[in-house]
């Protein structure tokens, strides 16, 4: 239900008001019924009950949203911009106290060649400045804050006795989860430059999420090994970059060029808010990859000194060829209290690059796209996993492809192929890349030629896709961060050709 109100006042005041009002609910049952092993097929499967074995199965779910939304515009000369908003969600997946939740917004915008001082420009034919701070919800799965049960069968009793059915629980029960919330502020710059021939836009914004939902892991001794539960905070700030430019316009050449530039980071700055070790410091969730002051996707495990070269002295459990780690705490062992923040997984920075040139009939076009980790970050698992014992990789010739240390090759990426440590080291890659990912190249009949034919255009084209991939990744696709695994996948090289036809 949507109630929408505008009104002008004296030609420079200009209000727009909507109210949405809103119910969605999503149902679902199925029932199968299945006979096996029937003496008498001539009824097939319109007599179930004939089958020797019957199975029955059934299962049903259902989930409810509802909002309300209220919003203002108001707009003065076409210049001052501001749009206030609240909206109210719930959603049936949360505790029965935390199943609604308010999320307000404020905007403001400002067209600032729309003064009288920017007004004959020539040099700059638009600028806005705008900015908006405000909160938004994320939700759950269905029956996340409940206690689930599992229905199977148990136990017989006695010789020929039927089927007792048991229960068991599946999920903890959070009487307290509630709505994932973030807020935070945006401001940005839209502007044309050189009469149009350069347009872009620049953002900065910082979020804070709190309350986050997550299964944080815990104790298997409870009979449980996680619980969905609202988890302190976390901060986000980035920043994003478009630019489109006419570089060249020059007759029946014509040159344009897009460019995006985004770059953000997260930090943790909050969890439950415990310090069971007493050293005054908030306790953070090493079971479930969680640290104060680090990324969401922070890579904590063990620090290589180096891999034991031969006539080296080796400590217990570790040999010659493989990865001596390091003991961070100097307590003369090498546990998990020796594990240190090595890195994150999220990236630096990404840009892409789309270039059109065109001469007369004549399009090329390509995109190159690129995401950057820098010396830290945008790192994958990067370990030989599943190519078997050293004997199968020499018989299947993976030697040579893999760095494997050798007494010839003694600055090797990976351990010895024969002889595994107590403590293995695992080695992330940088999957920094380039790609020239798309490709086309096209010709358009002249349409005078196209005319004589009876139609409104003829195209011909060709196009590549991902063609070239410059990076230091040793796997299958640096992206999807698909490395030295038997089951990964590369990404695939395509080539098209086509005719484009219109009447």
């Amino acid at each position: 239900n949507i109630l929408t109100y505008k009104r002008t006042i004296a030609e420079n005041h200009r209000f727009d008001l909507t109210l949405v009002a809103g119910r969605r609910e999503r149902t679902y049952e199925t029932t199968q019924a299945v006979g096996t092993n029937f003496n008498n097929l001539r009824l097939i499967y319109n007599d179930l009950s004939l089958g020797t074995i019957q199975n029955t199965r059934s299962g049903a779910w259902d989930e409810s949203y509802l909002y309300q939304t209220g919003r203002i515009n108001y707009e003065f000369k076409y210049r001052y911009l501001l749009t206030a908003t609240l909206r109210r969600d719930g959603f049936s997946g949360f505790a029965d106290n935390s199943k609604t939740a308010l999320f307000p917004s404020v905007g403001f915008g400002w067209v600032v060649s729309e003064e009288g001082f920017l007004k004959n420009n020539t040099a700059l034919t638009h600028l806005k400045i705008r900015g908006s701070y405000g909160s938004n919800g994320n939700l759950v799965g269905r029956y996340s804050s409940l206690a689930r049960l599992n229905i199977y069968p148990a136990y017989v009793l006695g010789d020929g006795g039927s089927t007792e059915f048991g229960q068991t629980v599946t999920t903890l029960a959070n009487p307290n989860l509630s709505w994932e919330t973030t807020t935070g502020f945006n401001f940005g710059v839209d502007f044309s430059l050189l009469k149009n021939r350069l347009n872009g836009s620049i953002d900065y914004y910082r979020t804070t999420t709190n309350d986050l939902i997550f299964d944080v892991s815990i104790p298997e001794v409870t009979g449980f090994n996680q619980i969905t539960s609202n988890v302190g905070n976390i901060a986000n700030r980035g920043v994003e970059l478009m630019l489109n430019g006419k570089v060249l316009d020059k007759g029946d050449l014509k040159w344009n060029v897009n460019f995006n530039l985004a770059a953000n980071r997260n930090r943790i700055e909050s969890l439950l808010g415990l310090d069971n070790d007493n050293d005054g410091v908030e306790d953070d969730l090493v079971a479930s990859g969680l640290f104060i002051g680090q990324p969401i996707g922070a890579i904590f495990d063990y620090e290589s000194g180096g891999i034991i070269q031969v006539g080296e002295e080796e400590s217990n459990g570790f040999f010659v060829g493989t990865h001596r780690i390091i003991d961070q705490n100097n307590d003369g062992f090498v546990d998990a209290l020796d594990r240190v923040i090595r890195g994150r997984t999220e990236p630096a920075y990404n840009f892409g690059i789309l270039n059109e040139f065109t001469y007369r009939d004549f399009t090329l076009r390509f995109f190159i796209n690129s995401i950057q980790g820098g010396k830290n970050s945008y790192l994958g698992y990067n370990m030989p996993d599943g190519l078997g014992i050293g004997d199968n990789i020499r018989r299947n010739n993976f030697w040579q492809e893999l760095d494997y240390w050798t007494p010839a090759n003694s600055g090797a990426r990976y351990r010895g192929l024969d002889q595994g440590a107590a403590t293995e080291y695992n080695y992330y890659g940088n999957r920094s890349f380039v790609r020239l990912q798309d490709v086309t190249l096209a010709y358009n009949l002249n349409p005078k030629l196209t005319s004589r034919l009876g139609m409104k255009s003829v195209k011909v084209f060709v196009n590549g896709k991902n063609l070239a991939t410059l990076t230091d990744w040793v796997g299958w696709d640096p992206e999807t961060n698909s490395g030295l695994d038997v089951n990964g996948r590369p990404v695939m090289k395509g080539y098209s050709f086509g005719l484009d036809l219109r009447f």
